[in-house]
């Protein structure tokens, strides 16, 4: 079947193999695909969507997608929802995919999708990514950990994938440019006491539900990047702080933007950016919640665990709250599909939750998170068939 095919990328050309590798996904997708002469277009309807901003849409709809013109990769926050994006995530790297540009691409995200950006531009990227899926998924937390041992268990996994011969690979990466969003802690939000810092987070949330600007009182938003100039995102009216990454603060900014506030200690000064507490960029930028500015005949790829997409992470249960406006009409958006879900154990995502459900049996969460792992694998190949075939010019949805 077409749509199952694995691509990799020898010189300029895509070469097609039978994906052979992942018969457990094979199995649940034979008894799901019915037969039609047009069975691939209803299988990617079933397992991938696309929706596009209205600035990008109608040229998807005319053109299809030209991966030169992808000149921005966005990736969310969330926790283990992540293992999800493998399968995409490898297909990008293997074809080559964000290497169509003679510009450099600019990869960007929170917590999580910071890992996934970073390990992308590491030295040997499916290395490094399997080694951060592998390092994050084996984490065994109990009652008995707390912030601080929390903590390093997280740096032990922003170590098991980033090397010291990654670090200079990354700042002076080829063909890609590396943001990373984290926030400085304000206040009370700066104390490590749980106690207090409870409290500031109820602050937080009674703040962000008057205005999200109002949070802004106890948490700064940071963007650490690579390369010689800051982000085209990061100039006026960007309302924030850009500091440049290097040698000394690279894994530094790594861990606190996965440092989620009351669970994980914080990353106090970070070398090169201002004295301070230092947490997850995803209580500001969780999803997507800013304009990344990709220009005026290109767009930001943006691949996504779910159809909603929500700004800051206190916004989650605000379900009226969106991206600002204008934030999306260069936005590409991929995400699973419904039936997609339905493949994976117990029809959902995979959570934070999972390490408590799963508390006395981390054998089993791990089972179950590596074959989310595997199963994604489908995701990538059909954006690759959507895309290759242009078929993506009837799928594409407004977003």
């Amino acid at each position: 079947m077409a749509a199952f095919r694995h691509m990799e990328r020898h010189s300029s050309r895509y070469v097609l193999t039978p994906l052979t590798n992942i018969p457990l996904l094979q199995d649940k997708l034979n008894h799901l695909a019915a037969p039609s002469r047009s069975g691939i277009l209803l299988l990617m309807h079933r397992y991938i969507r696309f929706k596009a901003g209205k600035a990008v849409i109608d040229t998807i709809r005319q053109q299809g997608l030209n991966p030169g013109k992808v000149a921005v990769f966005a990736a969310p926050a969330g926790g283990p929802k992540w293992f999800v994006c493998p399968g995409f995530d490898r297909t990008l790297i293997r074809t080559g995919f964000l290497n169509s540009r003679q510009e450099k691409v600019q990869l960007v995200g929170s917590s999580a999708g910071g890992w996934r950006c970073l390990a992308m531009a590491c030295r040997d990227p499916l290395d490094a990514y399997e080694k951060l899926r592998i390092a994050y998924s084996r984490n065994i937390f109990t009652k008995d950990h707390n912030q601080l041992t929390i903590s390093q268990a997280l740096r032990g996994n922003v170590d098991a994938f980033i090397t010291d011969a990654d670090i200079p690979y990354i700042l002076d990466h080829k063909t890609c440019r590396v943001a990373i969003h984290v926030v400085r802690a304000k206040g009370p939000a700066a104390c490590e006491n749980r106690a207090i810092q409870g409290a500031a987070l109820l602050s937080a949330f009674v703040l962000n539900a008057a205005s999200a600007k109002a949070m802004r009182a106890l948490f700064e938003r940071v963007v650490f990047f690579s390369g010689s100039d800051p982000p085209l995102f990061t100039v006026p009216p960007f309302d924030g702080t850009a500091i440049p990454l290097d040698g000394s603060n690279l894994r530094e900014a790594a861990l606190a933007t996965g440092s989620l506030p009351y669970i994980v200690a914080g990353v106090k000064d970070v070398p090169g950016a201002p004295q301070g507490v230092y947490r997850d960029g995803g209580l500001l930028d969780y999803q997507l919640n800013l304009d990344y500015r990709p220009g005026p005949e290109c767009l930001t790829l943006f691949f996504h665990y779910q159809e909603r997409i929500v700004p800051g992470w206190l916004d989650k249960v605000f379900n009226g709250r969106k991206p600002p406006a204008g934030s999306l009409d260069r936005v590409l958006q991929v995400f699973p599909g419904e039936d997609f879900l339905k493949l994976l154990p117990e029809g959902r995502l995979p959570d934070r939750e999972d390490f408590v459900t799963f508390a006395d049996r981390p054998a089993e969460r791990i089972r179950r998170w590596d074959e989310v792992s595997r199963l994604s694998d489908v995701l990538g190949e059909e954006f690759m068939e959507a895309v290759e075939s242009s078929r993506i010019r009837h799928l594409v949805e407004p977003l």
